[in-house]
Formats: structure tokens, C-alpha cells, sequence
């Protein structure tokens, strides 16, 4: 046992296990180090949305209020003309989703007018925000509870009607629907990590909002994490990780906040499952790890099996020869076959030493003449070489070596010697390197220039570019020689250049999306948020017209309510151009059908759109990208054609949908359409080409000047999403 531990085969293996060390702590610190980010990043993440979901709260909050005031004022209200005031309510009702219900309730507590219909008269005396609108004479804000009128949970916020004597006559009212606000809030949505979930709950741990919304309906439900309730409440703001209730480790960051629409403090929780925000660190552990135990494993194994006959048996072969040569027997012989490596060829020397006394003079001789031939061949080699410099028979039997060659393939010169050249290709590239020798040796005195592949002797690929000349008929070279310089690094650029535009396209993908997402949510602003603040001044100058106290500001009170009418119309518009929302409730074929008809009604020309029918609604990619560059072609047609009539196809075929634009205009040169655009004169041709591509697709011009011109899309029908490469795309 003591022999095997310090034998050489142990020590040899000893070695493999020390040098495996340093890289598995140095794995196991770098996985340290990304966890501590993973979770710095997730904190700063929660903090965020925090801030986000409380100037969402106070938009909100403020909306509402704007809104309820104008009700107020309304002459409908002012008149206590409940009638026409129920067709005010469900107008604004059914501009406004956010809201559960609308309504006015009278000073008795009984509802007067409501957007959903009353089947039976419904009082709300003893609800918080009537009594609080009547006793503050302000906005107030009830409890979170289930409207009698809609059956739905919400937080119900009133207002008081004033009487010109200010004595309150009414209290108008909004429910805010918070399954709605739940499932429509994209801003918060948006900067949800992956995987993770956002709740808020109130001082009960009720749950008043929750991100993404899960399958079953927990908004206004206990929180299930129920046991780190008092942790929450107790500690305020904080850190910490815990088992959920179906078993995961999961991380949780909370922080207590102040909110207008509850009583007390409301927690706000991000929770991300420690497998969930660990998984990139962990596999790039586990990658590490397992790539380091495999190397050393075969390193053992190899080193274990390969120490016994390359090293062990020849320096017991060469013991037992010298023991008996000193013995006085001449006849002894290693027994070891002879090689190129350096114990067989000490062997050799051995063997040769026995039995090659009497020949030193001979061979003393011939190693004078192969001295001269060498300088001979060096001096040739000089004269030819850049790099690496060699000299192989007709057959591609090596003959010499410049000794640079362990430098640029690791290879001892004296193991190449004699060796073929073929032996160093890579195996693809062999074919091709046996067809240009065999040229090479049909034509005295020429010259070739390839590129190859060769075989490092560490196993890897080295790019090469080589010059042969076929020197055969030179008494002082009689060979082919062959020079050649490593280019794998100009090689590997090339490679990172493709692998650098690849991630280009895979981050121009990501930003049209992000560009999508933000027209989606500025159209939503635009109507939601400007709009209803439109409305509202539409709501007040209607009031005052219909005011008997408007001492002749008639005629400007009309002449205002037309341009808030006509800003309205350009609002509507604007969100139209940035998103329609027909593209992504109604589809690519509706969409199109309305875009087309309403461009050419704007500039008086004669339309027609063919659709063939799809199977099925497309990938909203697909449908994205199409409509863009549709809308590009047409808007080019608009104003740049001068054309009477133009024409939209769109046709699935051969796995792709195809899509035609065509116009009878003055055409265009395509060739100097493309220079202007490369030069930035004109954009939306780059534009249109790229979203195409981007897509999976390509685009295509075909005009003539004087002739009209065609714009023909193809996309795919099936999208596939791209792979983001590195971490922080």
C-alpha cells in the first residue's frame, strides 16, 4: 500500500486532483457573487414598484375625483332630472371600464340614478362614503366592500351636490373595480421580473391587488401566505425567505406604505421563487462544475489506464536492459517497439547503442552529407517561408519542419518527421488537401494558396493560410515546400462579427416589441387618461350653455365646446395612428380593411382590399409587423403617388402570408429610392425592409418610373420567438 502512494502513477494522479482545485472554488464564489446580485437587483426592482403603483393610486385617485366633480356640476344633476341623468351615467360608464358603477344617491341614501340598472330601489345610508360626502362636504373614499347595485368588490368614492344655496342635495358616486384595475394595469405588469409576483394586501391581509392574475380569482381573498401575515405587519418593510404553502422556498420582499383608499398601512409584497431568481447562477454553477468534473475524470482515467504503458512499462523495460548490459551482455535489447516519443526513443538509442559500434564511421559520413543537404534546404526555406516553413515528398511524408511549428500546433518537430501531412488536416478538409497536392505534383514550379483546417495537439482547430510550391526537380530541395501562418484568431472575428449581427437582430426584435407595448400604452393614456379630462371640460362648458345665468357667452360657450369636440376627434386619432385597437381585438384582415378605406377616404382615392380568409388569428408579431408595413406603403401612396386608385392583398400561401400594396401612380426608380434612404433622405423604405426581416420575412419594389408600383411582404405564418444570447438583453 505504501508503494502504490508514492509511486509515480499516484503522484501523477495527485497532481490531476490539486490542479482541479482552484477552479471549483473559484466556481462556487462566482455563483456566490450572482446570487448576491440577483437579490440586490430584486429588492431595487420591488422598490421601484412601489413607487410606481402609488403614482398609479394618486392618478387614479385624482381621475376619479375630476370626473365626479363634473358629474356634479352636470345640468342633468343640477336639475334632478334622474332620467336623463341615468343616460349620462351609462355613457361615462361605458367610456370608463375602470369603474364598477356609477350613480347619484339622494340625501335619504336612496340611489337615484345608477349606469347598471335597478331592479328594486336600493338605499346606501349606512355606507362609509355617503355618510363621510355628507359630513366632510368633500371627496370621500369607503371601504372595500361588495356593491349592492353592481354585486362586484370594490372601493366606492362619492362627492357631494352642492344646491346654488350650498346645501348638498345628492351625492354622486364611483366604484372603482379593482378585478378590472387588476388585470389592466400594464405599467406595473411591465416591470414584473419573470416569474416573480406582485401583491398587495391591507392591514387584514386581504388582498387588494395581485400580478400576474393567477387562474383563480383571489383579488379581495386572504392572502394564502397567511402565516408570514404577522412578519409582514410586524416588521413594516424588510427581507426574508420562506416556505409557501405549497412547499417552495421562496423570497419575499415587503414594504409598508400609506394608500388613500384603505384604512391604515397597505403592504406591498414582490415574491420570487428561490429556484425562479437563482436559476441563471445556479446553471452556470452547475455548467462549470460539471464541465470541471469531467475534464478531471478523464484526466484520472487517462492519466490511471495511459501512466502503466507510456511511462511505467518502458522504465521497467529500460532497468531490466541496463542491469544486464552491465552484466557484460551485449546481446540484451529493450524489447520496446521503436517510436517518435521521447521514451521510445530512448529505447532506441539503447538498442542502436548495442548493436552499432562498428558503424559509427558510416554513419558519421552520412550525417556530414545530410548536414550539407539540410543548410541546402534551409537556405531555401528562408528564402520561401513566412510562418510556419516545411518540406513533404510528392507522397506528403513530411521532411522537415522549421521548429516555429510546436508554437503554432503544440507538435515536437521530431514527432512530425516522417509522419504524412494528411495526419495534421482536419477530416473535412482532408478530401480537398489530397486533390490540391495532387495538382500541385502534376505542375513543376507552381504555386498554390488555400486555406485548411489543422488538428492543434491539444485536439482543437487552428485556421491556416498556406503557399505551396512544388520544388521536386531542385536537386537542393527535391520536395514540395509548403509555408503557412495560423489566421484562427481573424477567424474567430469573423465568427464574433456574425455571432455580434445576430444579437443585433435578436435586440431590433426586442425593440419593436418594446415599441409596440409603448404605442399600445400611450393610446391607452391618450384615451383614458387625456380623454376623460377632455370630457370633463366638455361635461362643464355643457353645464354652463345650458345655464340660464350665461349673460351672452353663448356663442363662445358653443365656439369652446366645438374646439373640445375637434380636440377629442384629433385624441381619438392620434391613438387610432399609434395603436388601433381593432388590430388586436378584431385582427390583421379588419384592420387592414379600416386603415385602407380610412386613408383613402382622407385623400380621395378609389380603394379595394382583398383578404383571403386565415385559419386561425396569427401570432400578434406577425400581425404587428404586416399592419406596419401596410400602413408605411399606404402612407407613401398618400403622399408621394399621385394616385387614383390603390389596392391591398393579403393571401396565405406556401406557409406564408403574402401581402400586396399596389397603386396606378407616377411609380419611382428603386435603385435611387434605396441610395436616398441609405443616405437618411427617406426612412420608411428602410423601415418597411427591416420589419420584414425582423419577422422572419423579406420585402420586395417592383416600379417603374410613370407606371404605378407594387409592394410586395411575405411573412411567416408560424412566428418563432428569438433566443436572447447573453444575460442582459
Amino acid at each position: 500500500m505504501s508503494q502504490l502512494f508514492s509511486g509515480l502513477r499516484f503522484r501523477l494522479v495527485l497532481l490531476v486532483v490539486l490542479a482541479s482545485l482552484p477552479p471549483v472554488v473559484l466556481t462556487l464564489q462566482i455563483a456566490r457573487q450572482d446570487r448576491q446580485r440577483q437579490t440586490a437587483a430584486l429588492r431595487q426592482r420591488s422598490q421601484d414598484m412601489v413607487k410606481l403603483a402609488a403614482r398609479k393610486e394618486d392618478e387614479m385617485i385624482a381621475g376619479t375625483r375630476q370626473l365626479l366633480h363634473a358629474v356634479a356640476d352636470s345640468f342633468q344633476v343640477q336639475t334632478a332630472r334622474w332620467g336623463n341623468c341615468g343616460k349620462l351615467l351609462r355613457t361615462l360608464f361605458a367610456d370608463y371600464p375602470r369603474y364598477a358603477n356609477l350613480g347619484v344617491i339622494k340625501t335619504n341614501g336612496d340611489v337615484s340614478a345608477s349606469a347598471l340598472p335597478l331592479t328594486n330601489t336600493v338605499n346606501l345610508a349606512d355606507r362609509s362614503f355617503f355618510q363621510r360626502a355628507l359630513a366632510t362636504r368633500d371627496l370621500s373614499i369607503g371601504d372595500y366592500e361588495v356593491g349592492r347595485v353592481s354585486g362586484k368588490r370594490s372601493f366606492d368614492l362619492g362627492y357631494p351636490v352642492f344646491e346654488p344655496s350650498g346645501k348638498i342635495q345628492a351625492v354622486v358616486f364611483a366604484a372603482l373595480d379593482l378585478d378590472w384595475l387588476n388585470r389592466s394595469d400594464y405599467a406595473v405588469q411591465m416591470q414584473l421580473p419573470e416569474g416573480a409576483t406582485w401583491t398587495t394586501i391591507d392591514s387584514k391581509g386581504t388582498i387588494l391587488a395581485r400580478y400576474p392574475a393567477p387562474e383563480k380569482r383571489l383579488v379581495g381573498e386572504p392572502l394564502p401566505e397567511m402565516s408570514l401575515l404577522n412578519t409582514f405587519l410586524a416588521r413594516k418593510n424588510g427581507f426574508l425567505e420562506a416556505v409557501d404553502p405549497k412547499g417552495i422556498s421562496v423570497f419575499y420582499d415587503f414594504t409598508s406604505t400609506r394608500s388613500a383608499l384603505v384604512a391604515g398601512d397597505v403592504i406591498s409584497i414582490l415574491s420570487v421563487p428561490r429556484k425562479v431568481l437563482f436559476a441563471e447562477p445556479d446553471r452556470v454553477m452547475i455548467r462549470n462544475l460539471t464541465s470541471v468534473g469531467i475534464v478531471a475524470g478523464l484526466v484520472l482515467v487517462l492519466g490511471w489506464v495511459g501512466s502503466r504503458y507510456l511511462i511505467l512499462r518502458p522504465i521497467q523495460a529500460l532497468v531490466n536492459f541496463t542491469a544486464r548490459l552491465a552484466a557484460g551482455d551485449h546481446s540484451a535489447r529493450t524489447g520496446l517497439p521503436h517510436a517518435r516519443d521521447e521514451l521510445r526513443q530512448l529505447t532506441q538509442a539503447f538498442d542502436q547503442m548495442a548493436e552499432g559500434l562498428q558503424q559509427r564511421e558510416s554513419e558519421r559520413q552520412q550525417a556530414v552529407q545530410e548536414l550539407r543537404q539540410s543548410e541546402e534546404r534551409f537556405r531555401a526555406l528562408v528564402q520561401n517561408s513566412t510562418d510556419v516553413t516545411g518540406i513533404t515528398d510528392k507522397n506528403g511524408l513530411i521532411l522537415y519542419r522549421s521548429p516555429n511549428l510546436l508554437t503554432t500546433l503544440g507538435y515536437q518537430v521530431a514527432d512530425a518527421l516522417g509522419k504524412s501531412i494528411f495526419d495534421y488536416f482536419w477530416p473535412e478538409d482532408l478530401p480537398r488537401a489530397h486533390r490540391r497536392l495532387a495538382q500541385l505534383v502534376k505542375a513543376s514550379g507552381s504555386t498554390q494558396r488555400d486555406e485548411y483546417r489543422l488538428r492543434h495537439q491539444d485536439g482543437s482547430c487552428r485556421f491556416i493560410e498556406s503557399i505551396s510550391s512544388n520544388h521536386l526537380e531542385d536537386p537542393a530541395i527535391g520536395g514540395i515546400v509548403f509555408n503557412y501562418r495560423d489566421i484562427t484568431k481573424r477567424k474567430q472575428s469573423e465568427g464574433k462579427l456574425t455571432e455580434s449581427r445576430q444579437r443585433l437582430q435578436v435586440l431590433s426584435r426586442r425593440l419593436v416589441e418594446v415599441q409596440e407595448t409603448e404605442r399600445r400604452h400611450l393610446a391607452r393614456e391618450l384615451h383614458d387618461e387625456i380623454g376623460q379630462a377632455l370630457t370633463v371640460a366638455e361635461l362643464n362648458l355643457q353645464a354652463m350653455l345650458q345655464s340660464p345665468d350665461i349673460d351672452g357667452l353663448g356663442p363662445r360657450l358653443k365656439q369652446s365646446l366645438e374646439v373640445v369636440d375637434r380636440v377629442l376627434e384629433q385624441v381619438h386619432d392620434i391613438s387610432l395612428n399609434l395603436r388601433p385597437s381593432m388590430l388586436d381585438d378584431l385582427g390583421l384582415e379588419s384592420a387592414l380593411r379600416w386603415y385602407t378605406g380610412r386613408q383613402a377616404a382622407l385623400a380621395g382615392l378609389k380603394a379595394e382590399v382583398r383578404a383571403d380568409p386565415l385559419e386561425q388569428r396569427l401570432d400578434p408579431m406577425i400581425e404587428t409587423e404586416c399592419f406596419r408595413v401596410a400602413q408605411e406603403a399606404l402612407t407613401n401612396v398618400v403622399k408621394h403617388a399621385k394616385a387614383r386608385t390603390v389596392a391591398v392583398e393579403l393571401s396565405p400561401s406556401g406557409g406564408q402570408l403574402h401581402l400586396w400594396v399596389r397603386d396606378d401612380g407616377v411609380g419611382f426608380d428603386v435603385a435611387s429610392v434605396r441610395e436616398q434612404a441609405v443616405r437618411g433622405a427617406s426612412l420608411g423604405v428602410l423601415s418597411m425592409e427591416e420589419r420584414a426581416t425582423l419577422a422572419g420575412g423579406g420585402l420586395q419594389y417592383l416600379a417603374t418610373p410613370g407606371q404605378g408600383s407594387e409592394v410586395h411582404a411575405w411573412f411567416p405564418l408560424k412566428w418563432a420567438h428569438p433566443s436572447v444570447l447573453i444575460g442582459a438583453i
